[in-house]
């Protein structure tokens, strides 16, 4: 069964990125302006988050290869919008020809190629983020002084006859670059987990298959262009996959590991672990904080543009537009709940006397989207024991254990809240519902942060149960489950609080 839902859930990921790819091309066809300034933007946006997760982490980074290619990727991003503002059509620069878009291109993805060359080097050499940082502002400027300002930059496309030599030569350069990087990386393959490694890898093979078939055209409209921009956008959705992703749920035991460490320095690390907990508290606020506005963006013009009645899409590309509105706005959920498990960690609360009638009524008015939707039943009790905590945070409580109910509850979903006052001076507060319950083997895996129930119609990304548990426990509580894994009987989810006295 295990294997049958791998092979399902890689069959579904395939499926939708060939959803997107042939949403791509459609979006070419009908403007291909419109597709070249996503590709770029997607490229963009992942390359400056790279930057950000590298800068506000770098003081406790074992190594320094993820922050110079952070470095290095900002710089690159830079490049490649001024490239994507200076495209034939959009009619920003002067002159508004093929040439000079062409030769950012060439210029960025130099800086791109001998960036990862030489980042496996810091892996075992101290790097000056500061010093670093002014490398990339002055070798950048003087390539974009070469091209604007001196205009000694070599022609890389000529109007009516396509790509100069030059421009060939130097794509077929930068793809042995990248191989050169991919074989020093290997090299160093000790510091890396192996996942990290391989997406890594494949990312640059991506990106030399995008260069190769850079060389293949003579319209900037044409279709090896098309490809090349594809493979980009895979390249470039690896490297999310290796490093954002991946640095954001595991920063410590997957993105990078040294495997030569010594026993003296692993028991040094478990000694700091508390320090850098709290490090790291601070590095998800930041990062969050820095995430949030471009996603917001991101919703909002998203949101313009599907209302835009003057704006002419066909079905597949306002259905694209929609995907990434929702996406953009599940990223700003998880933020949000990062942002929450930050907050819980780092503040002291005064606990008071709990007006639980209130608390419950404000979580069901939060859900009531949520619950109409599902036409959930939900029984409430009349009255409700006194117990000491947090309005706002037992308000959380509530909104994630209803709001699971609901998604795992039967059809139409049946959720029963209730208490029960205890002999320890404790009062156990649950929530039933009536779906499939959960298998033992399941139940004690569920508090874990980034963990999904497992269970039908799986949704969400598996922190709302985490935050219920360092919410509750930061309380003085507990929380737990009671299920039988039988269909019907449903599940039962309890916390408990210290009893007013």
């Amino acid at each position: 069964m295990a294997k049958e839902g791998v092979w399902f859930r890689r069959l579904l990921f395939g499926l939708v990125w060939v959803v997107i790819l042939l949403g791509l091309y459609l979006t070419s066809r009908y403007s291909y302006l419109l597709f070249h300034s996503l590709a770029e933007l997607f490229s963009i946006i992942v390359a400056c988050a790279t930057f950000m997760l590298a800068w506000n982490s770098r003081r406790f980074l074992d190594n320094n290869y993820l922050l110079f290619i952070g470095i290095a990727f900002l710089f690159v991003a830079g490049l490649d919008l001024l490239h994507t503002l200076a495209y034939k059509g959009m009619a920003i620069f002067k002159g508004d020809n093929a040439n000079l878009p062409t030769q950012l291109w060439i210029a960025a993805r130099y800086l791109q190629s001998v960036s990862l060359l030489i980042a496996p080097l810091f892996l075992i050499v101290t790097l000056r983020p500061n010093r670093m940082f002014l490398s990339y502002t002055i070798v950048t400027s003087l390539l974009l002084g070469t091209i604007f300002y001196w205009q000694i930059f070599p022609d890389c496309y000529i109007e009516g006859v396509g790509l100069t030599p030059f421009k060939i030569l130097s794509e077929y350069f930068i793809a042995l670059i990248l191989v050169g990087s991919i074989a020093l990386l290997y090299r160093r393959r000790q510091y890396f987990d192996r996942e990290v490694l391989r997406l890594l890898a494949w990312a640059i093979v991506c990106t030399i298959s995008a260069e190769l078939a850079f060389t293949n055209y003579v319209g900037v409209y044409d279709f090896s262009n098309l490809i090349g921009h594809i493979l980009k956008i895979v390249s470039f959705y690896l490297i999310y996959k290796a490093i954002i992703e991946t640095g954001l749920v595991r920063p410590y035991s997957v993105l990078f590991r040294n495997l030569k460490q010594s026993e003296e320095t692993l028991r040094r690390y478990t000694q700091e672990l508390q320090i850098r907990n709290e490090e790291l508290d601070a590095y998800v606020h930041t990062v969050a904080h820095d995430l949030k506005t471009p996603l917001s963006n991101l919703t909002i013009c998203s949101s313009m543009l599907l209302d835009d009645t003057s704006f002419r899409m066909n079905d597949d590309q306002r259905e694209m537009l929609q995907d990434i509105k929702q996406t953009a706005f599940k990223m700003n959920s998880i933020i949000d709940e990062l942002l929450l498990l930050a907050e819980v960690r780092q503040i002291e609360v005064k606990v008071e006397p709990l007006a639980m009638a209130v608390i419950v009524n404000e979580a069901t008015k939060r859900l009531a989207h949520e619950i109409a939707a599902a036409r959930a039943e939900i029984i409430i009790p009349n009255s409700w024991p006194i117990a000491l905590g947090y309005a706002p945070w037992v308000e959380q409580v509530w909104v994630n254990y209803i709001s699971n109910a609901i998604k795992y509850g039967g059809q139409p979903p049946r959720v029963e809240l209730g208490s029960t006052i205890q002999t320890n001076g404790q009062i156990r507060f649950w929530i039933k519902d009536n779906g499939i319950g959960l298998s033992r083997e399941t139940q004690p895996q569920l508090f874990t942060s980034f963990t999904q129930l497992g269970r039908v119609r799986v949704t969400g990304h598996g922190l709302g149960l985490s935050i219920v548990k360092r919410i509750v426990e930061k309380l003085n509580g507990q929380v737990g489950v009671e299920s039988k894994g039988v269909s019907g009987h449903g599940s039962l989810f309890f916390f408990t609080l210290p009893r007013a006295t």
